[in-house]
């Protein structure tokens, strides 16, 4: 529910390619065949999304601190935010991570709804104890039935059996 609630705060909105990226902003860049090519070395074979924050810009190039790395056949790898350099013409389109109060209200509305049943149900802990009314040993110390004194526990001749005789 937390990774769900984490995510839904955030949308992704296409930013142009060729214009400055937010500085210092969570982006997403889409690579192209020939960035592919050209980022092969660097990133594997395959490399189809590349995402993590701005650090620096100019016109030709973009340097990211990378988070994420995502290749064609969609199994992700997670970098620990070292700084690469992307050239802009390997680049097919950046979206951008922007918050979104929607989304966000949608998640807080849904995770407060699911508190609330939790507690109606009593399953924090803010229930009532049920009663068990039919089970007919309720209560009840024992079970068991005292012997009767002066019978012996071998006796296994049923005591009709002696009185007919």
């Amino acid at each position: 529910m937390l990774l769900l609630a984490a995510t839904a705060c955030y949308s992704y909105a296409p930013v142009d390619s060729q214009a400055p990226a937010p500085a210092g902003g969570y982006v997403a860049l889409s690579i192209t065949d020939r960035g592919r090519v050209g980022l092969n070395e660097r990133f594997g074979e395959g490399v189809r999304e590349i995402s993590g924050r701005v650090v620096e810009q100019n016109a030709n190039d973009l340097v990211l601190s990378v988070d994420h790395v995502r290749n064609l056949e969609g199994e992700t790898t997670r970098w620990a935010g070292e700084e690469t350099r992307v050239n802009r013409d390997y680049v097919g389109f950046i979206t951008q991570r922007r918050f979104s109060a929607a989304r966000t209200s949608l998640v807080a509305v849904g995770v407060g709804a699911a508190i609330y049943a939790m507690a109606v149900n009593g399953l924090i802990g803010g229930g009532q104890d049920v009663q068990n009314d039919d089970d007919p040993n309720a209560g009840k110390a024992s079970n068991r039935v005292p012997r009767r004194p002066g019978l012996s526990h071998d006796i296994r001749v049923p005591l009709w059996r002696i009185w007919v005789r």
